[in-house]
């Protein structure tokens, strides 16, 4: 599982995409979208990627999550750690540098 107190930056090499009612994350490769790697995301999935500013603790998502959707703190953290994990997998976010202790300004 993820620490909580770390900081996660979007790839700028990938595009996120409202139409209608999906949301979709795809990656760019040579300036062309790799329509063979979509990525729906969820409503709580959108939610995060939104947030991952590189600012913000996962800590933080995470309360910006609870507040809403109808979730409690520990299973919001622990699916939000996971998701991480799944958009490490895809390169899809960078860890951020540095120490995460202090509150960040958000």
């Amino acid at each position: 599982m993820s620490d909580l107190n770390r900081r996660y930056q979007r790839n700028e090499n990938f595009v996120f995409r409202r139409i209608e009612d999906e949301t979709i994350l795809v990656p760019i490769k040579d300036n062309v979208g790799d329509m063979g790697s979509i990525y729906n995301l969820n409503e709580v999935g959108a939610l995060v990627w939104e947030l991952l500013d590189g600012r913000k603790t996962l800590c933080d998502i995470g309360d910006q999550v609870v507040a809403r959707f109808e979730v409690g703190i520990r299973e919001a953290q622990a699916d939000i750690c996971e998701f991480i994990g799944q958009l490490e997998t895809i390169d899809a976010v960078v860890g951020m540098p540095g120490n995460t202790d202090e509150k960040q300004n958000t």
